[in-house]
């Protein structure tokens, strides 16, 4: 009882494990002993004996996928036949083990679906029924304290599998095997065994495996979209940001619109004409207002309009200040000191620059002049109310977006 209940322990051990394959396997064993009685004499006439074993375990890939363990439970029986002349004695044996069988198996040759391999294994075995005959005397050997210890075999074998399906391998194996020696009734005993087998493989771990990969790719997916969330988080930050700062620049820049229309109101004697643009501030000044006839130098009152825009500029560092003179289509007559149409505008552009910079507290860096000349008309310069409109000055404001354009790089 005792070793049944060790045998049935290491059964459902071996049932417990997770592995890649079920191994099933039946097949010879064609066992003989070598005996010697207590004289010292060998048998004579030694015969071996076949029998059927079967074999039941699993199978599992270690280290490499080449390289496989297998733990099995085996049902085996042995036999053998001879006589010793010395004693005039016939003797028989027939004996049946049950066992834990564990060791590896290397595949080291794939030709297409066939697989070669090499195996090696120790099994310890419990005797559960025998019988060993003397002449014509039968001697029950289960209980015997000779034959109540486990015996160990060692075996060593090559095989060859074949694969029916992804599930499913078959296989032929051929195993040599010795087992220790061991003491009987009559004499020293030693177990020799070949044992010749077909099984199948059945790939009970393809769902595990599956499974496993699909854990591993679930968890590759979180891990993968866990960043991604991050990702979006710091973006989403981002964003906000630079909608806080777009947000303030809006403002700034209504601020500023404002300030300068009350600045102007006095000079200009209504409504300031300004056009906001891409984020930016376009105030139109008219020639009227600044510049005689043909001329670019700027008129008294031209200049205090334009020294009290400096003054509004000057509370707002972090604006560019771009000034755009422009003219109409009527021809001017070459002279001296202008020589077209474009050099006069660039000439009343940089007469207003030369005014802003009489202001130390404006930032000088913001400043730039450009000459448009007649070609970015407003209006029709057919019309004489036409080409008033266009003999202006344009002062583009713009707000310096160096922190926005950080927070976009970025």
């Amino acid at each position: 009882m005792r070793k049944l209940i060790l045998i049935a322990t290491c059964l459902l051990f071996i049932s417990s494990l997770k592995s890649q394959q079920l191994y099933l396997e039946a097949g010879k064993t064609i066992s003989s002993f070598d005996f010697k009685n207590s004289l010292g004499g060998e048998l004579e006439n030694l015969r071996a004996t076949d029998h059927t074993f079967l074999s039941l375990g699993y199978r599992k890939s270690v280290f490499t996928e080449r390289l496989f363990l297998n733990v099995t439970g085996n049902y085996s029986t042995y036999g053998s036949i001879g006589s010793d002349r010395a004693l005039d004695n016939f003797f028989e044996w027939d004996i049946t083990y049950i066992g834990i069988n564990a060791g590896f198996d290397y595949e080291f040759y794939k030709p297409g679906d066939f697989t070669f391999y090499i195996k090696t294994t120790a099994a310890a075995e419990f005797l559960i029924q025998g019988t060993q005959t003397l002449n014509n005397q039968v001697f029950n050997l289960a209980g015997e304290d000779d034959f109540d210890t486990p015996i160990y075999f060692f075996r060593g074998g090559l095989g060859v599998q074949y694969k029916v399906s992804q599930k499913l391998t078959a296989f032929t194996q051929y195993m040599y095997g010795i087992a220790g020696t061991f003491k009987d009734i009559q004499g020293d005993l030693k177990i020799n065994a070949h044992t010749f087998g077909l099984g199948l493989l059945i790939h009970l771990s393809k769902v595990e495996e599956h499974k496993s990969e699909e854990l591993i790719n679930l968890k590759e997916e979180v891990e993968t979209n866990t960043q991604k969330i991050k990702e979006l988080e710091d973006k989403s930050k981002q964003i906000t940001d630079l909608r806080n700062e777009i947000r303030s620049k809006e403002e700034e820049i209504k601020s500023l619109r404002t300030s300068i229309s009350k600045a102007l109101l006095p000079y200009t004697g209504n409504e300031l004409a300004t056009k906001k643009d891409d984020g930016s501030i376009k105030i139109i000044l008219e020639n009227d207002l600044l510049f005689d006839s043909g001329k670019w130098e700027v008129k008294p009152e031209g200049e205090n309009a334009v020294n009290a825009l400096g003054d509004v500029l000057s509370r707002n560092p972090d604006v560019s200040i771009r000034i755009e003179g422009h003219t109409d289509n009527q021809p001017l007559i070459p002279n001296k000191e202008v020589s077209n149409n474009w050099d006069l505008s660039l000439k009343r552009a940089a007469a207003i620059v030369e005014v802003l910079r009489n202001n130390q507290n404006l930032n000088q860096k913001n400043l730039t002049a450009a000459g448009r000349g007649e070609y970015d008309p407003i209006a029709d310069n057919s019309t004489e109310e036409g080409r008033a409109q266009n003999r202006r000055i344009e002062i583009i404001l713009s707000p310096k977006l160096d922190e926005l354009i950080e927070l976009i790089k970025n």
